[in-house]
């Protein structure tokens, strides 16, 4: 079985105590819900990849928190492995360039659980949410 590396950002807002997340539709998939994220790029650091995929498909500007946590999936003959790392949203644009092809919103984490379903994106919310408690 191939694997396959994917880099992204748990984007989120602290705020009254609680969580808002960001997440976006999948571009192949547009009622499906996901993190942003991407594949690596040559010359590029992991870090910097997942803060150019935050602007890129949600239009985020921020900061990345920590470690990055790191979840698998097995999905058509391939192991997907996601590393996603904790990001601070300072900003959230109103123009970004993918917003043409994908949705954003800004959800609690109920509605994230909701939205993501049992995706390996589930999983990576919850450790966040386990290392990083209200």
């Amino acid at each position: 079985m191939a694997d396959r590396k994917e880099i992204g950002v748990i984007a989120y807002i602290k705020r009254n105590n609680s969580y808002r997340f960001i997440i976006v539709t999948s571009r192949n998939h547009p009622n499906r819900w996901i993190f942003p994220k991407g594949q690596p790029e040559v010359n590029k650091a992991d870090r910097e990849v997942a803060v150019n995929e935050a602007f890129e498909e949600a239009g985020l500007i921020g900061t990345l928190q920590g470690k990055p946590i790191k979840v698998e999936s097995d999905s058509n003959g391939f192991t997907v492995r996601y590393k996603l790392y904790p990001f601070k949203i300072s900003k959230i644009c109103r123009k970004w360039p993918e917003r043409k092809i994908r949705k954003r919103r800004i959800a609690k984490v109920k509605k994230v659980r909701e939205l993501v379903e049992k995706r390996p994106y589930a999983e990576a919310l919850k450790i966040f949410l386990s290392k990083n408690p209200l």
